[in-house]
This record gives structure tokens, C-alpha cells and sequence, in this order.
């Protein structure tokens, strides 16, 4: 990977931009502006744990970000041709342009909402890796969840009620986003959503669920610590204790003392 010098990778991307009413050229040229970035060595220490699911350049941020800089008025200025870009980009099976996509979706005014929430369902649906789910839960949806609030809660909801996993993964970052982000403060709301995803939790939401539980504790941690009492009380699911006690340290001590007897004395029952 060459190294990054400003005034050329400012070139690059001004080159690059003329191409945006153009979604072909426009992808043949970033192809060919991301491979001449591309990191193609494998670090001492760096271990492949699986093959991934998409192609990666491995270029550095700054290149990626410079890009985003470069395509954020144009989006503002012809958001129908941002949005036969971001297809055209979606629809390559990489990386890269799969986060330039979610990048212009989540730029793109949500009026109507539904050229975003439509997209946004439809990618959902193929988003496997985690960087993209990220990028999509948060950056994809972004204005949505700012300008069209209704929308943005319908789409929230449909992805946490979801029968496909994929995008109750995506519900779940989404909604970290908001309350992270936005501050959003209707917490009973938030508690009926998750409820049942607590109850009938896996292993492959679990972490996802005490991330997020553990951040109501400190929002709100007497409502947390009934609520997690009530779930307690009301699965046998082994991964519902396993999501509590992760979340026990965020708890007052006099809230966490109640519920660890809790989890004791379930734990006793099952012997």
C-alpha cells in the first residue's frame, strides 16, 4: 500500500466525484482507486479466524473518509442520483463499496422515508458481516432516525419483531445507535421491545443484548433491575441468567445483591 499523501488522494477523489451522476464509471474508477490503496500484506501477529464473506481492499480510513467527504455535497445536492449510486454500489460485493453505499444512504433526505427504509430492509436482509451491520444500524439510517422519527420507530420495530435473524441483529445495533446518539428517553418503550429478546435470547444475540442492558443499567438502573427480574422470573432460558450477571456491575449494590440471591436460588432449583 502506497503512502497516503493529501494532495494526491484530494486529486483522486476530485476525479472520482466527476463520475457521481454516472454510477459504471464511477465504480470502475473507485476500483481502481482502491486497489492502488490496497494493503495486501498480512501483519506479523494478524490471524485469519474464518474466510470472510465479502472482498476487502483493506484500504486505511482515511481514504475511505476522504472518499465520504468528497460524495457528501453532491448527495445533498441530487439525492436521486446518490440513490442509483448507492444501488450500483451495494451490488458490488465488496467491502468498501458497501460501506460508500451506506454512507450515501444515510445522507440522503428521508422524504418520502420509504427510498430509505426500503433500501434499508433489502441490504439488512444480506448483511452478514459485523462492520456492516455496524455501518448500517447506525451511519445507514442516520437521518432517518434524526428527520423522520415515525418512520425510523416503524422500521425499528419491524426489525426487532423480525423472524429473520439478520435483521434483528441490525434492530438491535440500531437501537443501541438511538440511545446512544439520539438520547432517546421513552425507556418503557425500550423495555417492551426487548423483553421477549431476553426471554428467548441465543448465543448469537446475547452479547448484543448485554451491551445494550448494560447501558440502560446506567441509564436508568432501578427500572433495569425490575425489569430484569421480571424476566428472570419469567423464562428458564439459561442465556436470560447469563445476560443478568453480565450486567450485575453497572447495578447498585443493593439492586445487584437481590437479583444475584435470585440467580443463586435458580441456580440451586436446577440441581
Amino acid at each position: 500500500m502506497p503512502a497516503i499523501q493529501p494532495a494526491r488522494l484530494a486529486a483522486q477523489t476530485v476525479e472520482l466525484t466527476e463520475h457521481f451522476d454516472s454510477p459504471e464509471k464511477f465504480v470502475a474508477a473507485l476500483h481502481d482507486m482502491l486497489d492502488f490503496y490496497a494493503d495486501r500484506t498480512l501483519r506479523p501477529g494478524q490471524v485469519i479466524e474464518s474466510a470472510p464473506l465479502l472482498n476487502s481492499y483493506q484500504v486505511a480510513k482515511p481514504v475511505l473518509r476522504h472518499i465520504e467527504r468528497g460524495l457528501a455535497e453532491k448527495v445533498n445536492a441530487d439525492p436521486e442520483a446518490a440513490l442509483a449510486l448507492a444501488d450500483k454500489l451495494w451490488r458490488q460485493r465488496w467491502v468498501e463499496t458497501r460501506l460508500l453505499a451506506i454512507f450515501i444512504l444515510g445522507r440522503i433526505p428521508p422524504h418520502p422515508p420509504e427510498r430509505v427504509t426500503e433500501r434499508a430492509q433489502a441490504w439488512g436482509l444480506k448483511c452478514r458481516e459485523d462492520k456492516i451491520v455496524k455501518a448500517l444500524a447506525s451511519a445507514g439510517i442516520a437521518r432517518l432516525r434524526s428527520e423522520s422519527r415515525d418512520a425510523f420507530i416503524e422500521l425499528l420495530e419491524n426489525w426487532l419483531t423480525s423472524s429473520e435473524r439478520r435483521l434483528m441483529l441490525i434492530g438491535l445495533r440500531a437501537l443501541l445507535s438511538l440511545l446512544e446518539i439520539d438520547g432517546f428517553e421513552n425507556l418503557p418503550q425500550v423495555f417492551r421491545w426487548i423483553a421477549p429478546l431476553i426471554r428467548e435470547a441465543d448465543r448469537e444475540i446475547r452479547d448484543d443484548l448485554i451491551v445494550l442492558v448494560r447501558l440502560l443499567a446506567r441509564r436508568s438502573p432501578r427500572e433495569t433491575a425490575y425489569f430484569l427480574r421480571q424476566a428472570l422470573a419469567a423464562t428458564a432460558n439459561p442465556q436470560t441468567a447469563k445476560i443478568i450477571r453480565r450486567t450485575l456491575d453497572e447495578l447498585p449494590e443493593e439492586m445487584s445483591s437481590t437479583l444475584r440471591l435470585e440467580l443463586r436460588e435458580r441456580r440451586d432449583a436446577e440441581k
